[in-house]
């Protein structure tokens, strides 16, 4: 996908690019998911000049536990990395890491 601006005077032109991985899990070999993680990752070059100025992957991760169908853990995890000051890296101060996790009430009710 291509970004445009609306005025015909821009000469640049950013871009945005766009993956989704999906990896099904079956940890216990019956046949159904135990584990499914979805991976999407953003590259943005603002500018067009070929040079990726922003990045951001998320990474969710539901587990099924105890075979029932649904989630008992969800995990998403998102590294965004902004090339803040133009110089076509990403250095530490550049990229944040933002991790949630959320696990059924009932199993910690167990622990």
């Amino acid at each position: 996908m291509c970004l445009t601006s609306s005025m015909s005077d821009m000469e640049n032109t950013g871009e945005i690019d766009m993956t989704i991985e999906t990896e099904v899990v079956d940890l216990d070999g019956d046949g159904v998911a135990d584990m499914v993680i979805e991976t999407t990752t953003t590259v943005i070059d603002v500018d067009g000049d070929g040079v990726a100025d922003i990045v951001q992957e998320t990474t969710i991760t539901a587990v099924d536990l105890d075979g029932d169908g649904e989630a008992d853990i969800v995990d998403e995890t998102t590294i965004t990395a902004v090339d803040l000051d133009g110089d076509g890296e990403f250095s530490e101060d550049e990229i944040e890491i933002e991790e949630t996790t959320a696990i059924r009430e009932d199993l910690l009710d167990e622990g």
